[in-house]
Formats: C-alpha cells, sequence, structure tokens
C-alpha cells in the first residue's frame, strides 16, 4: 500500500495580521488536512507573535519560527523551506500570508504531483473578485493534460516552466537536487528564480486549474514603474538586482552580459520617463542602484542533505 505524501503547509508573515489569521483559518478548513503547518514570521511587529503563540499552543500541527529580523519572503521562504523538508515532509506548499486557499486547493495539487511526479505544481491565483490575478500567472504554459483544449486562458491544467510563492506545492525531491531559494533576493523574482531552477533540473511540473486560491493584494494590477504607489520605490532595488542574476546566469560571456545590462538601464530609465507623479527621481535612483549592485550580485545557493545521509 502506497504511503499517503506528508504536506508541510509553509506561510511567510509580516504585519499583516488580519490577513494571516484568514490564511491560517483557511488552511486548517482544507478538505485534505496539512501534516504540518510552519510558520516564518519575519519578525512582525504588530502583535503577530503573542497570537502566534496563542494559536500553536492551539494547534499540535502548528510551529512558529521568528527570525531576528525583516529577512524579506526570500529569507523566510528559505528558512521555512529547509526547516520543512529537513522535517521529513514529502511536499512543502508555500504561500504569503495574504494567500486565501479554496477549501479543495491542497487535495487537487496533490493528486496532482503523485500522479506526475512533479518538482513543482502551482495553483490557480484569483483576485478577491474572482478574476485570474495577472501577478501570479505560470510561464511556460504547455501540453494540456485533454488535448486540443486552450492553455491561453489558464482554465486549463496544463504542464509549466514557473510559478510564484502564492500556493507553490514544492517536492522534496526537488529541493535536495537544486537547493534552497537565495535568501539573499529579499523580495521579487525569488519564485521565478526558483522555480525556474527546478525546471532546468529537469523535473516535469504543472498549473493546476482545479486548485484556487484568492491572492488579497491592495490593487489587482501588476506591480510597473510606470504606475506604481510612490511609497514602493525602494523595492524596485531588489527587483533590478535580482533580474540582473538571474541574466548574468543566463548569459556567460561576459561582454554580451554587459551589453544586456546597459540596454537593461536604458529600458528601465525610459519606463520612469513616463511618469506623471513628480516621483521619478526615487524610482530612478532604486533602479540604478540595483542595475549597479546587479552586476556583482553572486549569491550561493543553499543545498541540503537528506537526514539519513548525514549519519
Amino acid at each position: 500500500m502506497d504511503k499517503t505524501p506528508l504536506v508541510c503547509a509553509l506561510v511567510v508573515t509580516y504585519n499583516r495580521l488580519p490577513l494571516l489569521k484568514e490564511c491560517l483559518q483557511a488552511l486548517l478548513d482544507q478538505t485534505r488536512p496539512v501534516n504540518r503547518l510552519l510558520v516564518v514570521d519575519n519578525c512582525s511587529t504588530d502583535g503577530t507573535a503573542d497570537w502566534l503563540s496563542e494559536f500553536a499552543a492551539a494547534h499540535d500541527q502548528c510551529e512558529v519560527i521568528r527570525l531576528a529580523s525583516n529577512e524579506g519572503g526570500a529569507g523566510g521562504f528559505a528558512v521555512g523551506v529547509k526547516a520543512a523538508v529537513l522535517g521529513g515532509v514529502d511536499y512543502t506548499w508555500l504561500m504569503d500570508d495574504d494567500t486565501i486557499p479554496r477549501p479543495d486547493a491542497l487535495k487537487q495539487l496533490v493528486d496532482l504531483a503523485e500522479e506526475k511526479q512533479a518538482g513543482f505544481v502551482c495553483s490557480k491565483v484569483l483576485w478577491t473578485d474572482d478574476n485570474v490575478h495577472p501577478r501570479n500567472l505560470p510561464g511556460g504554459l504547455m501540453v494540456p493534460l485533454t488535448p486540443n483544449e486552450d492553455i491561453s486562458d489558464y482554465q486549463t491544467t496544463c504542464r509549466c516552466e514557473l510559478g510564484t510563492f502564492v500556493s507553490l506545492l514544492v517536492s522534496s525531491r526537488a529541493v535536495y537536487k537544486v537547493g534552497l531559494p537565495i535568501k539573499e533576493f529579499f523580495i521579487w523574482c525569488d519564485d521565478v528564480e526558483y522555480t525556474t531552477r527546478i525546471s532546468e533540473a529537469g523535473f516535469t511540473n504543472y498549473y493546476c486549474a482545479e486548485s484556487e486560491v484568492v491572492h488579497k493584494t491592495a490593487k489587482i494590477g501588476s506591480y510597473s514603474l510606470v504606475d506604481a504607489l510612490p511609497e514602493t520605490a525602494s523595492r524596485f532595488y531588489y527587483q533590478t538586482r535580482n533580474q540582473c542574476y538571474m541574466k548574468h546566469r543566463e548569459i556567460k560571456n561576459p561582454l554580451l552580459f554587459r551589453l544586456w545590462a546597459w540596454n537593461k538601464l536604458r529600458l528601465l530609465k525610459h519606463r520612469i520617463s513616463k511618469r506623471t507623479d513628480g516621483h521619478q527621481a526615487e524610482f530612478l535612483e532604486a533602479v540604478k542602484r540595483g542595475w549597479k549592485d546587479g552586476l556583482t550580485f553572486y549569491p550561493e545557493i543553499e543545498y541540503i542533505t537528506p537526514p539519513e545521509h548525514n549519519k
């Protein structure tokens, strides 16, 4: 008789206690129960720590890791994935604290992952109006499970090459082979880099349209240098730097990479010039710093070894 796979739901949180409560309740309400519930608290200051202490005491399957400082989503996921996988689960289900899974979201992910022996499976991500969320679209869609189905509208389960950390089920086999998410990314592009790494390692991965979650972001639109809110300007430092790292890994020729980088900076400046709110300077400063640092940003990937190999 085949063993029932063990699943750890991993939630990274920072100062969004009302959403965290809703997220954790949705995880407790899954038709396919999670075996372990791990919350990584990025040193929240809004009462999250005290509430999580009470929550964990009331739920045996819950464990909380509170970081000494805010390590960003990337840092939180790196710590959490490591703890989950070394804890012996077969799959880790990654999400932010503003992700609200529908009741059978996990069942659909696990069933597909087990059937296809996938490296990762990602959910259909909706906004609060039930429209597909443009920030969390899977990439590299191909080969629907049912022939002749249209995969362009995201209503069909199919193979994919990348996904986001908003309801991503990752097999421990994949983690042991490709390592952990890069914690130094802090925010942005960490999920794209990680899922691309899994695909490049030879795993077959899937987008599961039957697994639905709601991503409760403030707005449905994607972040753009043209219309992003002024208070988000500093985040574009990480986006620019991290994109440079990924492209540098792709382009081995130093001269070709430098040519790409100069063109990248030119395009970013052009986009910022289209802003009409008088905040171009803040975005330009963040992008230029990210671009400069990205030229020499070489974080190491951390690999982990199965516990039995350490004996």
